[in-house]
C-alpha cells in the first residue's frame, strides 16, 4: 500500500489509536480492500484521528492527501439537510411548512399538501421523480435549473407521509429548490455561507465542484465480481421492500452511475443529493459541529499538510486565488452556527421529541439524517452513507464523529465497516447498527 500521511497525537488518551488504525489500513490494503481512502475522527471537540492513505485511483498512483477530495454520493444528503435545518433556525422556513407556500411552482399536479419534512423523511411521494435521466440525458442530469423545473411539475406516487421510499436522486433537487426559494441566492453560495466559511473548511467541501481542483479529485473504482454478486442480492423483492429502495434505482442505474460519477460535466454539476466532493477532515468536522449543537470546534488541530481551510475555496476566481489569512487570529473562538438549544436541535436531525410528529416512526431517515442506533435499537446519533462506503456519523452521547472517504466502492463486507469497527473498538464506543457486523446486518440498509 502507498505511504499514510497525516500527523499521529504524541500524548493523550488517545495517542496509539491512530498509530494502530494505520496498520489495519495497511492490512486492508495490501488484502486488496481499499485503494485510497481518508479517516478523520473527533473526540469531545478535539481531533484525534487524521489519516489518509493509499493512491487517488486505480490508474492514478499519486498518493492521497488530506486535502484529497472524494465522491462521496449520498453523504452528500447529510450536508444538504443541515443547510434545511440551518434555514429553519434562521427562522426562514418551517419544518412543517407547505413546500408550495416557498415554491410556488410547485404545488401542481398533487403536491400542494407535500410539506418540508416530508421530503426530508423521504416520504413525499417523489422518490422516482425524473428517474432515469443520469442514464438516459446526461446532460439534463447536470442542468440544474432545467432540473428544478421538471421536478416542480411530476405528480407524486404517494399520499406524503405515508410511505418512506428512498429519494435518492430527487431529494437534492426538492431540497435544493427549497433552499434557492426561501434564500433568492444560489444553492452553492447558501452552502458557502452556512458551512464552509463558518466551519474553516476551504476548499475541501464542495457539492459540484469548480475549475482549479481537478488535481485533487479522487477516482472512483470497483471490484465487478462483488458487484455482480451484490447486483443478484439486490434484484430481491425481500431486499428492496425493507432497504424502502424505490423501484427506479435499479442495478442497472448503479452500474451506469459509478462511470459517470468520474466524468468532470457530472462532478461540477449541483447534484445535492449525491455528488459532494468532500475530503475526510472537512465532513468528520461538520458533524462535530452539528454534535455539539453548531459550535464549530477550534481550528482543525492536525498537523496534517495542507492545514485544513488552507485552499482558496474558488480557485479560478481572480478575487480569491489568495486565500484570506486574516481571521488567523481568532482561531480559537468558537463560532456558533446554531441558536437552536442543542438537544432542541438533535431532536430536529432525528425527528425526535417536539418533532416526533414530523416523521414516520421506527424507520431509517429522521429529518434529512440517517438515524444513528446501536445493535440493541438505541438512538444513538445521526450521519448520512454513501454508495460504496463513503460516510459521516456522530455519536451524541460519546462526543465522537467520524468519517471515511473511499475510492474502492463496496456493496457487501465494507471495509468502512471495518474500520468503524476497529476505531470503536479502541475507543469503547458503541459500534453503530449499520457497521456492526458481515452483510446480513448490512443488507437491511438503503441502498444509497
Amino acid at each position: 500500500m502507498a505511504s499514510i500521511v497525516g500527523s499521529i497525537l504524541k500524548s493523550g488518551p488517545y495517542a496509539n489509536v491512530e498509530a494502530k488504525l494505520r496498520r489495519f489500513l495497511v492490512e486492508l490494503g495490501n488484502a486488496d480492500k481499499i485503494l485510497g481512502i481518508q479517516v478523520c475522527a473527533y473526540k469531545d471537540g478535539k481531533v484525534i484521528i487524521d489519516t489518509a492513505a493509499g493512491v487517488m485511483g486505480k490508474d492514478d498512483p499519486r498518493p492521497v492527501q488530506p486535502d484529497t477530495l472524494f465522491p462521496v454520493f449520498s453523504t452528500t444528503k447529510g450536508v444538504t439537510a443541515g443547510i434545511i435545518h440551518w434555514l429553519a433556525d434562521k427562522g426562514k422556513l418551517k419544518l412543517d411548512e407547505n413546500v408550495a407556500n416557498i415554491w410556488p411552482e410547485f404545488g401542481t399536479n398533487g403536491k400542494d399538501q407535500i410539506k418540508v419534512n416530508h421530503i426530508l423523511n423521504h416520504t413525499s411521494g417523489l422518490h422516482n421523480a425524473l428517474a432515469g435521466i443520469s442514464e438516459n440525458d446526461p446532460g439534463l442530469f447536470c442542468d440544474w435549473d432545467e432540473c428544478l423545473k421538471r421536478i416542480a411539475m411530476v405528480a407524486p406516487e404517494t399520499e406524503p407521509g405515508c410511505q418512506q421510499l428512498y429519494h435518492y436522486f430527487s431529494y437534492g433537487w426538492l431540497c435544493g429548490g427549497i433552499i434557492e426559494h426561501v434564500t433568492g441566492k444560489k444553492f452553492q453560495d447558501v452552502l458557502e455561507e452556512a458551512f464552509v466559511r463558518p466551519l474553516n473548511v476551504e476548499g475541501e467541501l464542495y457539492i459540484g465542484i469548480p475549475h482549479g481542483v481537478e488535481s485533487r479529485l479522487a477516482t472512483l473504482t470497483y471490484d465487478t465480481t462483488e458487484f455482480n454478486t451484490f447486483a443478484s442480492l439486490a434484484a430481491n423483492t425481500e431486499f428492496r421492500t425493507a432497504s424502502a429502495t424505490p423501484s427506479s434505482l435499479t442495478v442497472e442505474l448503479l452500474e451506469d452511475l459509478i462511470p459517470l460519477s468520474n466524468t468532470l460535466d457530472v462532478r461540477r454539476a449541483i447534484l445535492p443529493a449525491a455528488n459532494g466532493h468532500f475530503s475526510a477532515r472537512a465532513l468528520a468536522r461538520y458533524y462535530a459541529t452539528l454534535m455539539d449543537g453548531g459550535i464549530t470546534p477550534p481550528r482543525h488541530s492536525s498537523s496534517a499538510l495542507p492545514p485544513l481551510g488552507s485552499h482558496p475555496h474558488h480557485p479560478t476566481s481572480p478575487s480569491n486565488n489568495q486565500k484570506d489569512e486574516t481571521k488567523n487570529a481568532s482561531d480559537e473562538i468558537n463560532t456558533k452556527i446554531f441558536s437552536t438549544p442543542k438537544s432542541k436541535l438533535h431532536d430536529a436531525f432525528l425527528g425526535s421529541g417536539d418533532y416526533k410528529d414530523l416523521i414516520l416512526p421506527n424507520e431509517k431517515f429522521g429529518l434529512g439524517f440517517g438515524r444513528v442506533k446501536t445493535t440493541g435499537g438505541l438512538v444513538i446519533g445521526f450521519g448520512h452513507a454513501g454508495l460504496g462506503g463513503s460516510t459521516g456519523y456522530c455519536d451524541i452521547n460519546n462526543g465522537f464523529s467520524i468519517a471515511v472517504t473511499v475510492n474502492k466502492m463496496s456493496f457487501m463486507n465494507l471495509p468502512t465497516s471495518e474500520i468503524i469497527r476497529f476505531v470503536c473498538s479502541e475507543l469503547d464506543l458503541p459500534v453503530p447498527e449499520d457497521h456492526a457486523g458481515s452483510f446480513e446486518v448490512i443488507e437491511k440498509s438503503v441502498i444509497n
